[in-house]
């Protein structure tokens, strides 16, 4: 079902539907809800409510404070003593004027007034004539009492006094100087100032001015022809929220998903940087949106053209939108989201960064705290120079400061000095690392300070020489033991197999010479076997080996060595469960001691399994590795631990009655590390897993 194209088709055809289903019903109840109410304010006495006397009055006050404090930046004319100011800016209550609303203010010698000042009306008087003179209401505030047509304003405006308050300063201006230049001195001189330093006279009609833009008509003409389908609204909104959340939680979980492909599937649009997508849909949307308002909507008038407009702008913004929102799912989903985003890997450098900075503190803090002596030493030598400087050149002044510049160089010639020595001995101590331990540092190089240093990493570095030169001896002499003895048992034993496969073909008529010879035939080949195992470990341990490295299939070896032990699986009815992948894993190594790894495993399981129980083998890649597991339960008790298991001649039944010498864990890991790879033996109760590891090729 996430798989389905048309089920993706069909959903991301209906999200639009849904979301504009849902955009219109909220956007209608709003809209409508919001028409409603400013026409009940229409057909209410506005005028005679708190809201318009509110808004009258702070009105007022506003003007009154740009008097004081704006009234350079106003068109001015004089008149006598007075400073006459003009404002030609209209007062907006939402999107409707008040008619014919016309004020002057007089504060001292400043007016401020919306009159347009004309050869008529250009003095105080003739405005203050001018507003009295016209036919509407009045309300004037004069030394704090008021004069008002309106009822309201007579009783209710005293109570916004509070709002005309304001205070502001001048600079005290001192006497002409002998140059005739006015100067100012720091001095303020604050003035306070409330409604009774005002004279205030306005004139307005009770009647408001619309003043719709074509936004205004064409959201009321939507709203009308919405208002059709309202109860349809009630009924679909929710319907399509469920709806559209159903659809959201399919996609979430389907998207990535392709029919015939496993896992993410991931195209070329998923392989670009994310901030180049989003960054090219903000800019797309941004362009859509500048060329919708500066060149449609507020110049196009009809109807059916604005909403023609805004449903290709939707749904060309949906579909921007979507691309972008799938590609960031895919990506989350197929952990590729920080190999694909700029800001993410900087994130994470940023973050490895400070990571490796914390540990750096951290072992400095750590090798601080150990040397203490040797910091509290620099500490004194570095305060001690320093006040021994300072002393310099306040005894001998720039004589000193050539001293102090003299010492300054000698210290850090000796400092250089001893970073040299440090880095010799960082250098010797890599190189330690890396196996060499046949050089020796010559202590005529370093300082004093370093002699115990030196003789410390020259003993250990002999005593590492001497310790791999025993390991080495030892080795070799426990390899040619091995190799000599089992020469000098391998040729009696080869005579004693002969003679017993001679005595098989002799014509013996006694029962019990025939079982002798059969038990001598038995413990003889098991001999031959064991010595052959103990060579080939004495070999494999030692890296004596031969090997022939070619590229193998690790899934037909797998496959071909659980066939060749399948009957002796049957025989202890072992339920063999194997999990090897469709593509073929490919590992450079040597496919006869590859094979001997694998059946030495199987052997195993043959032998020391528990009847009737399950063997998993699992096959897998992970990243640039191939990975083998095998797991088994043991019949006998595991009361040994993984290590010890390892080792030669140790086997799972202490009791040792089985055929097993006890070398194949022991040889197997040993060809699995000389062919670079990984072996690792895990107990956990009675549950052996053996874990394979090896670099994968193409």
């Amino acid at each position: 079902m996430k798989e389905s194209k048309i089920l993706k088709i069909l959903s991301y055809i209906l999200i639009p539907i849904l979301i504009l289903i849902i955009v219109i019903s909220v956007f209608y109840e709003i809209a409508n809800k919001e028409i409603k109410e400013f026409n009940e304010s229409k057909t209410e006495n506005f005028f005679e409510s708190d809201t318009f006397l509110s808004i009258y009055m702070n009105r007022l006050a506003n003007e009154c404070n740009n008097l004081i404090h704006a009234n350079n930046s106003y068109n001015s004319i004089e008149d006598g003593e007075y400073k006459i100011c003009y404002s030609n800016k209209h007062w907006f209550y939402d999107n409707y004027n008040l008619k014919d609303y016309y004020y002057i203010i007089i504060y001292n010698n400043l007016v401020l007034t919306n009159v347009e000042l004309t050869t008529d009306t250009n003095s105080v008087e003739e405005i203050k004539n001018y507003i009295e003179n016209q036919d509407s209401q009045k309300a004037n505030f004069i030394n704090g009492e008021v004069f008002a047509n309106s009822e309201l304003i007579s009783n209710k405006a005293l109570q916004y006094f509070g709002n005309f308050e304001d205070r502001y300063y001048t600079l005290v201006e001192s006497t002409e100087t002998e140059d005739s230049i006015t100067e100012y001195s720091d001095i303020r001189e604050y003035h306070d100032v409330n409604i009774q330093n005002y004279q205030i006279f306005t004139s307005y009609k009770e009647e408001l001015i619309e003043n719709k833009t074509n936004s205004d008509i064409f959201i009321e003409k939507l709203i009308n022809d919405l208002s059709k389908y309202e109860q349809i609204f009630l009924i679909a909104m929710p319907i399509s929220s469920v709806l559209l959340l159903i659809i959201l939680i399919y996609l979430i979980i389907s998207i990535g998903h392709t029919k015939g492909k496993e896992g993410i599937d991931l195209n070329d649009f998923d392989k670009i940087p994310i901030e180049i997508t989003l960054s090219i849909t903000f800019l797309i949307l941004f362009l859509i949106m500048l060329i919708v308002d500066f060149a449609y909507i507020n110049k196009i008038d009809n109807y059916k053209s604005n909403i023609s407009i805004i449903l290709t702008v939707y749904l060309s913004s949906y579909m921007l939108i979507l691309a972008n929102i799938v590609t960031i799912i895919k990506r989350i989903k197929a952990k590729k989201i920080i190999e694909t985003s700029y800001i993410c890997k900087i994130c994470r450098w940023f973050y490895k960064k400070i990571k490796s900075l914390l540990k750096i503190i951290k072992k400095e803090y750590i090798n601080l705290k150990n040397s203490w002596s040797i910091t509290v030493k620099f500490t004194i030598f570095v305060l001690t120079t320093g006040i021994i400087g300072i002393f310099l050149i306040l005894l001998f002044g720039p004589i000193g400061i050539a001293i102090d510049l003299g010492i300054a160089i000698y210290l850090l010639y000796e400092f250089l000095k001893k970073i040299i020595c440090y880095k010799k001995i960082e250098n010797h101590l890599k190189e330690m690392y890396d196996g060499n331990h046949e050089q020796k540092l010559n202590l005529k190089d370093f300082g004093k300070e370093f002699k115990d240093i030196i003789n410390y990493i020259n003993d250990i570095s002999r005593g590492f020489e001497n310790a791999i030169q025993e390991g080495i001896k030892s080795e070799r002499l426990k390899t040619e033991l091995i190799t000599n003895v089992s020469h000098d048992i391998k040729t009696p034993l080869t005579s004693i197999i002969n003679y017993v496969d001679l005595l098989k073909k002799e014509e013996l008529n006694n029962e019990k010479e025939k079982e002798y010879v059969e038990i001598l035939d038995n413990k003889s080949q098991r001999l031959k076997k064991l010595i052959e195992d103990l060579v080939e470990a004495s070999k494999a341990s030692s890296g004596n080996v031969k090997l022939n490295i070619e590229k193998i299939n690790i899934n037909e070896l797998i496959k071909q060595s659980t066939g060749e032990f399948e009957d002796k699986f049957k025989n202890k009815n072992l339920d063999i469960i194997t999990s090897i992948p469709k593509e073929i894993l490919y590992i450079n190594a040597d496919n006869r001691y590859m094979y001997r790894i694998i059946e030495n495993l199987f052997s195993n399981i043959s032998k020391y399994a528990l009847d009737n129980s399950r063997v998993y083998i699992d096959v897998k890649k992970e990243f640039d590795k191939v990975k083998i597991d095998v797991k088994n339960i043991s019949k006998e008790k595991l009361n040994i631990s993984a290590d010890e298991l390892m080792q030669r001649f140790v086997r799972g039944d202490k009791s040792r009655n089985t055929e097993g010498s006890g070398l194949g864990i022991s040889i197997s890991k040993s060809l699995t590390e000389i062919q670079n790879g990984i072996f690792d033996l895990q107990i956990d109760g009675d549950l052996f897993k053996v874990h394979l590891e090896f670099d994968i090729i193409n």
